[in-house]
């Protein structure tokens, strides 16, 4: 055990044997204790360039080590030795081998230290550091286990010691991307854009732990959503890339042929400027997956300006994958209008004028035809919809997730309606580029709109009042935003990854949105809308509600 005072307690850091300035022999080898000393209980603990090394004689050998157990902190020299040279660390039972540097039960890899016996009985520790790439390449190597594992302590670690010593940390998410691509088995999750945000949110921060916290969950995100997945293999084939082509393989929810596709165009060297129109069109031509291909398409672009063109390709392939895969709403009877509206729309389209109330309170269908009405202003038309959705986010009657008489096919909640949101923006985005997508995205919005009627009420949304005429008077849109992703994402205490990213997702969409048209007559509703939801509760889970609908639902069996 350690050298202790009679009370056997640790000596003080500032106690121990500071040999940092002890004379430097070959490079990194420092003079520790003497093997005299070492011998007398069998380990030492002493101080090296500043750190606490932990000095062991076994029956296998002399080892070194850092003091502190990499899980969290405690001392080894305090652990018991065992089966030769296995380093048991007594708080939490993580194992360590000496000689192979295994951590046998735990994670993070514990730093060990060469050590050697001079002729007149000196112990000397080797203190140089590894090459910096090389320590990147361990940190890196364990957050692949680490996400495997969906440990995030250990993630948010590995992240901390990658900055530690000079790497990009952003490493770590192009490679999280790159090794879990292939486990999400309906390709491109929330994990995506929501890395897009919270890594421009990051880009923000000054404070060294709220940029770690925004890595962390981006890079949680994704461990969360790949966890303990087999691997989905991608098709290996290579095929010329056709736009024609890939579109009619993801009509035919062809994934290989699609894939291959793709696999083409990378070969070729095409980049995502080339191939964003193909992959915007298909997001575009069916209301899929509740608006969330629309939002996938459009935060490839932020995210490779963050993570560099290396990343396209752990990108573009699950987004492939969600594509051939995802549910086409506009194929069930409630958004069957879509396409109906959608065929004759050249020859039918007009510029009636359009205000939000024109949504307000229709069904889908008659939505979808109103807007048909009034797209010739595409301009207009966007506007008086992101208007709608908004002021139904503000009204969105809360009380609907908390009943438990609900049919199952209306298990609605806070998404439901803050989507028509995040997708609008996706939808401005991408068709202020591509003009033809004005059509479907306006119509993508408004599938929204209709839907959402049910779960509005004028009077819902109005009970704090001074909260509202606070941000109705206030014209600083961006320091209110700021204040709820300060408040309400950084430090959030949510125990799932939806909420959070949802929230940020939000206010960066509220963001983008009043930045690009900060006059707009939507923007008192908006931030209205926002804070509301922000602030609101975000029910998950409904136990009386789910064994409402298992009873009803098995009886009808």
């Amino acid at each position: 055990m350690p050298s202790s005072d009679q009370t056997g307690k640790q000596p003080a850091l500032s106690l121990l044997p500071d040999v940092s300035r002890a004379q430097s022999i070959n490079g990194g080898w420092q003079a520790a204790t003497t093997m005299a000393e070492l011998s007398k209980t069998g380990r030492k603990l002493v101080r090296l360039k500043g750190c606490q090394i932990a000095i062991f004689q076994t029956d296998t050998g002399l080892y070194a080590c850092n003091n502190r157990c990499p899980h969290e902190g405690f001392p080894l020299m305090e652990g018991a030795i065992s089966q030769g040279c296995v380093l048991t660390c007594n708080w939490h039972n993580w194992k360590f081998d000496l000689e192979s540097g295994d951590t046998l039960t735990g994670g993070d890899k514990l730093r060990r230290y060469p050590v050697r016996l001079s002729d007149d009985g000196t112990v000397e520790v080797d203190m140089s550091e590894p090459p910096m790439a090389q320590q990147r390449d361990q940190i890196l190597a364990n957050l692949d286990v680490a996400l495997h594992e969906y440990d995030y302590s250990r993630l948010c670690r590995e992240l901390a010691r990658l900055d530690l010593i000079g790497a990009d940390p952003l490493d770590a998410i192009r490679v999280a991307f790159a090794c879990r691509m292939d486990r999400f088995e309906y390709g491109t999750t929330h994990a995506m854009p929501g890395a897009a945000d919270w890594l421009a949110y990051r880009a923000e921060l000054s404070d060294d732990r709220e940029r770690l916290a925004s890595l962390a969950e981006t890079i949680g995100h994704i461990a969360w959503d790949s966890r303990y997945r087999p691997v989905y293999a991608f098709s290996a084939d290579v095929k010329d890339w056709s736009e024609t082509g890939f579109a009619a393989a993801v009509e035919a929810e062809d994934e290989n042929t699609a894939i291959a596709l793709v696999r083409g165009a990378l070969a070729a060297g095409l980049t995502w400027d080339d191939l964003r129109p193909a992959f915007a069109r298909c997001a575009m031509r069916h209301y899929a997956g509740f608006g969330h291909s629309v939002i996938y398409v459009s935060k490839i672009a932020p995210l490779l300006a963050l993570l560099g063109a290396q990343s396209l390709e752990s990108l573009i392939l699950p987004l492939t994958r969600h594509l051939c895969s995802v549910t086409r709403e506009d194929l069930i009877p409630e958004f069957r209008a879509f396409n109906v509206v959608r065929k004759d729309w050249d020859s039918l389209v007009a510029s009636e004028p359009v205000t939000k109330d024109d949504f307000l309170g229709l069904p889908v269908a008659r939505v979808l035809a109103r807007i048909r009405r009034s797209a010739g202003d595409v301009q207009g038309c966007y506007h008086a919809l992101l208007g709608a959705a908004a002021w139904q986010v503000r009204h969105f009657d809360h009380r609907v997730m908390y009943r438990a008489d609900m049919p199952i096919g209306t298990n609605v909640n806070w998404l439901d309606v803050t989507h028509a949101l995040t997708t609008a923006q996706a939808v401005r985005e991408l068709a202020t580029d591509m003009p033809e997508l004005w059509a479907d995205g306006l119509l993508q919005i408004g599938c929204f709109i209709g839907r959402n009627t049910k779960y509005v009420n004028d009077e819902t949304g109005q009970a704090d009042d001074a909260a509202i005429a606070a941000i109705e008077d206030n014209g600083d849109s961006d320091a209110i935003l700021k204040n709820l992703l300060h408040k309400r994402v950084l430090d959030h205490g949510c125990d799932d990854y939806i909420e959070p990213v949802h929230r940020l997702k939000t206010i960066m969409m509220a963001r983008a949105e009043l930045a690009a048209f900060p006059d707009a007559p939507w923007r008192d509703d908006l931030l209205v809308a926002v804070n509301r939801y922000v602030n609101g509760e975000f029910p998950r889970r409904r136990a009386l509600r789910t064994a409402h609908q298992s009873i009803s639902f098995v009886g009808r069996e």
